[in-house]
């Protein structure tokens, strides 16, 4: 909790124990005392046992306006104004320099709405209670605008003109508005469907509870309007907030121009407006805290609830950061045997926090379509771990949950940067009848690490889940980076009879890496899980550079009866390394003989594998084809026992069809060998195998043959060229293409080097130069050194080098791979 916190409620808690004395001193008069501000028609108060009625103010139109100097409600005590007819709304103000304190029953004997105004801040304690028939909004501002009719302030008090229309604004005109402290745990009756007492500040059902001051403080409190409205706001600042609505539906609209305050929920504080429909939440703050197990519930009941009810939405609005801990949780839900609608959660933030377990839903438990959740926010998404007890991990869900029969909603987000860490989910999942919702995640960068204490991977991920029976939604990433390390997962799943989602990536660089402790690989993967009947979708990705290394994987599955399916990959560059993997197994035959399954699709113009990586696709069942690995690149190069396959155990191998300008490191066998890099398409048997085929149009090895001389040719050598006792050999051997012509009398061809010629037999301007040669010590070549490493050169060839070349750089995709020698 930072300083500024710790004061406000330090605040509060003083100014609670200032006013309860103030009560007790002297109980009529510090309780509630009138001012004389609106002269002959000012407000009086009369006792009758523990009630302060409240008669008397200044009407106008529907409107009726009362003033005090000191306005508290003592603990077992209630004040309640008087509602004549035809009266809709009831505006109180406070004039003095004190806070209210309603630690009783504060009410109206009718169905006008009441408005309480005091600048000097509200505090309502833990036995507070709300009995009014109608909408109620307590506020901190200076005043309240009427449109161009004028104001009523409580800061600079006077007897209110025509101000016959409705309350239009909220004014703010000091430096810093006070703090609402809301601690109110009181009894105020069963909810719509009788299923349990709300405890806390309520309103009748249909109507709107409004809080809009400084900071807002709810501290084991309840809020309730049960198919109403309630929402929470205010200033930091001088500036206006709109009020809307007409009758019992008032709502806030806040502009972009004031600073906000900050808005903090703590102990278990919850608020709840679910009813058969309607039903919103609104919170409009710089930042939002909810620690504790405090919680934000709208959606539909399902006992009252009919095919057209459609709940409300909860919309919250932050310039600074919102934070949930411990197990808050924001969630708009369709209950169970419920129909209709669910309504929305809507996130809008500079900044986005989940840890310890805490949550932000959109579902449905019944017959109703879940709504959607969507989450914009500008700068740090992060989610973090799971709960103490390990039973919730820090999520972003839309979910149709078991026994539901409701569709659930799409989960849009948009942000600059995610972060998920320690177990957290970012989910779309169904564990009913119905669909699972889409999973749409745009970012700049989207960093996933790391698995719960008991192995959950943090990760995105769309499912159908055991027992359920309709499809997964699809899964869809656009972000400039990706980043997956220690088994941190993406995934598209089905674990029962719904069809799994297809996994789309578009990234301009992703990076996948490592395991997690308990060997979980990263990755990304589309599968259709063992005992699941429904087929698995389509892995998807187009990407600058894809790096797979340190037991990385990117997989497509069945190991039920399902289909898998296929894997595209679109890149400029793929590099595998270090047990990475690119796989697809099925077990599932096809239904229809014209389509694949389980094929691995390869588009870039560089592919690299080393280190014990493999591509390969797998049929793990009798009577099963394996898929087929198409690749497309210019340059391929696999070294250290990195292998190609594509094959069968029980039956036949796919094909595997390479189309390269260039092929180091790897041939083709009929069986794998662990101490090369091969290329295989292997079946139960030789009949059974597939097909290898490799195209390599950048190398025609019957280009430009010529035949060789039948006879030795006439070459002579210099004398003194010839080697003494004492030094190394060298051989001239002619080869084919290069430098020099097949045959010494021929022309050198258009290609060929040109090189200068010395004569055999020395003259006499040369031989000074050729005795010299023969009289100096004789000196060893330096030894030839293995290639290690590799260059392209400007027509993109590589130059195989002893050592890393330092050159001008030639639009390479990327720096030289060194490698070891053997």
């Amino acid at each position: 909790m930072s300083w500024n916190w710790s004061w406000q409620l330090g605040l509060a808690s003083f100014l609670a124990t200032v006013g309860a004395l103030c009560v007790g001193e002297n109980r009529t008069v510090a309780q509630i005392a009138p001012d004389t501000t609106l002269g002959s028609e000012n407000s009086t108060v009369t006792s009758t046992g523990d009630v302060d009625a409240i008669n008397g103010g200044a009407t106008r139109g529907a409107n009726l306006f009362h003033s005090f100097q000191e306005f508290n409600v003592n603990e077992g005590r209630a004040a309640v104004f008087t509602n004549p007819a035809g009266i809709e709304n009831i505006l109180t103000r406070v004039t003095g320099a004190n806070p209210s304190n309603i630690l009783g029953t504060l009410g109206v004997a009718g169905n006008a709405n009441l408005f309480l105004i005091n600048p000097n801040g509200i505090i309502f304690g833990q036995n507070a209670r709300l009995d009014v028939g109608g909408s109620f909004v307590a506020t901190t501002a200076n005043a309240i605008s009427f449109g161009d009719r004028g104001v009523f302030s409580a800061t600079n008090p006077s007897n209110p003109g025509l101000l016959t229309v409705n309350p239009s604004a909220l004014l703010f005109n000091q430096i810093r508005a006070a703090a609402i402290q809301n601690n109110s745990i009181a009894d105020s009756g069963l909810n719509p469907s009788s299923e349990f007492t709300a405890t806390g500040l309520r309103v009748p059902d249909g109507n709107s509870l409004l809080l809009v001051g400084g900071d807002l403080n709810i501290t084991g409190g309840g809020l309730y309007a049960f198919g109403g409205r309630v929402e929470l706001g205010g200033l930091a600042s001088a500036g206006t907030v709109g009020l809307n609505g007409q009758g019992n539906n008032l709502s806030l609209s806040f502009t972009d121009g004031a600073e906000r305050s900050d808005v903090f929920l703590s102990k278990g504080a919850g608020i709840d407006v679910t009813a058969s429909a309607g039903g919103s939440i609104a919170v409009n703050a710089r930042n939002l805290k909810m620690t504790e197990g405090s919680y934000l519930f709208a959606g539909i009941e399902g006992v009252l609830a009919s095919e057209n009810s459609k709940a409300g939405n909860i919309d919250i609005n932050a310039t600074g950061a919102i934070d949930l801990n411990n197990k808050s949780m924001i969630a708009n839900q369709v209950l169970p045997g419920a129909n209709g609608q669910g309504g929305n959660v809507n996130i809008s933030a500079s900044n986005l926090r989940l840890e310890s377990g805490a949550q932000i839903n959109a579902f449905t438990l019944g017959a109703g379509k879940g709504g959607n959740l969507t989450v914009d926010v500008s700068s740090e998404v992060q989610l973090i771990g799971t709960s103490t007890d390990s039973q919730s991990s820090s999520s972003l869900t839309t979910s149709a949950q078991p026994d539901s029969t409701g569709d659930a909603g799409d989960l849009n987000f948009e942000t600059s940067t995610l972060r998920l860490e320690g177990g957290a989910q970012v989910s779309a999942v169904t564990f009913g009848a119905g669909k699972g919702g889409n999973l749409n995640v745009v970012a700049h960068d989207m960093q996933l690490s790391g698995t719960s204490n008991d192995g959950r991977p943090s990760g995105l991920s769309v499912s159908a889940e055991r027992n359920s029976t309709g499809d997964a939604g699809n899964l869809t990433i656009n972000t400039h980076t990706l980043w997956l390390e220690d088994g941190a997962q993406i995934s598209a799943a089905t674990f029962a009879t719904g069809r799994g989602g297809n996994l789309n990536v578009v990234a301009h660089d992703m990076q996948l890496s490592g395991t997690s402790n308990g060997g979980l690989s990263s990755g990304l993967f589309t599968s259709a899980t063992r005992n699941s009947t429904g087929d698995a979708g389509n892995l998807t990705i187009n990407t600058g550079n894809l790096l797979v290394q340190d037991g990385a994987r990117v997989s497509v599955e069945s190991s039920g009866t399902g289909t898998a399916g296929n894997m595209t990959l679109n890149a400029r560059s793929i590099r595998l390394n270090n047990n990475a993997e690119l796989s697809a197994n099925t077990q599932s035959a096809l239904v229809d003989p014209d389509s694949e399954q389980a094929t691995i699709n390869i588009s870039s113009q560089n592919l690299f594998m080393s280190g014990n990586s493999n591509i390969f696709t797998n049929a793990k069942k009798e009577n099963v084809i394996g898929g087929n690995i198409n690749i497309d690149t210019d340059l391929f190069f696999a070294v250290n026992n990195s292998d190609i396959s594509a094959n069968s155990k029980n039956f036949r191998g796919g094909n595997v069809r390479i189309d390269a300008f260039s092929i180091f490191g790897t041939q083709f066998r009929a069986a794998p060998d662990d101490r090369t890099s091969d290329i295989t398409a292997s079946g139960a048997n030789p009949q059974l195998s597939g097909s290898v085929e490799i195209d390599t149009p950048g190398i025609d090895p019957n280009r430009g043959l010529v035949n060789l001389p039948s006879v030795p040719v006439d070459t002579q050598l210099a004398q003194n060229c010839n080697p003494s006792n004492n030094q190394n050999r060298s051989e001239f051997i002619v080869t084919g293409r290069g430098g020099l012509p097949p045959n010494p009398t021929e022309v050198l061809s258009s290609d060929a080097t040109s090189i200068n010629w010395v004569a055999l037999r020395p003259t006499t301007e040369n031989q000074s130069s050729l005795t010299s040669a023969t009289h100096s010590t004789a000196r060893s070549p330096v030894p030839i050194v293995e290639a290690t490493g590799w260059e392209l050169d400007r027509q993109g060839k590589v130059i195989l080098t002893a050592s890393r070349v330092s050159a001008q750089s030639h639009n390479s995709w990327q720096s030289s791979t060194q490698c070891k020698p053997r």
